[in-house]
């Protein structure tokens, strides 16, 4: 659901914007970078989006990347709460299994569509 990534000062990140441009994240010392995935987008009602990602090798430099994954436990069904829901923001995804929609992301990535597979899975 969340990544938090820590990397040394070698470029190569690159994140995918709303205008479907792959944009270079400039490494800091100082900082983490925080990516939510699209499960998280669900939970939230929208309220975040995720961040396709991918790592170009420009440099003949060793490159290293600390990353820490939190997910849920098997069985957890992602649902937006109550009070992110009404009127002016209905209900983006239906509730889901957390685990399958996993296996269904997986399958959808290998076959290389990686746009919209919350939608495609639970969209409203």
């Amino acid at each position: 659901m969340v990544t938090l990534l820590y990397q040394n000062e070698v470029d190569g990140l690159q994140i995918h914007n709303k205008d479907g441009e792959w944009m270079n994240v400039k490494p800091s010392p100082n900082s983490f970078i925080v990516m939510v995935g699209e499960s998280q987008r669900a939970w939230l009602n929208g309220g975040l989006s995720s961040t396709y990602h991918h790592v170009l090798m420009k440099e003949n430099k060793a490159r290293y990347v600390v990353g820490v994954f939190a997910g849920t436990r098997a069985g957890y069904h992602v649902k937006a709460p109550d009070e992110l829901v009404n009127d002016e923001n209905p209900i983006m995804f239906k509730p889901f299994d957390y685990e399958e929609y996993l296996r269904f992301y997986i399958g959808q990535v290998h076959l290389g569509h990686v746009d919209s597979n919350l939608q495609a899975y639970c969209g409203v």
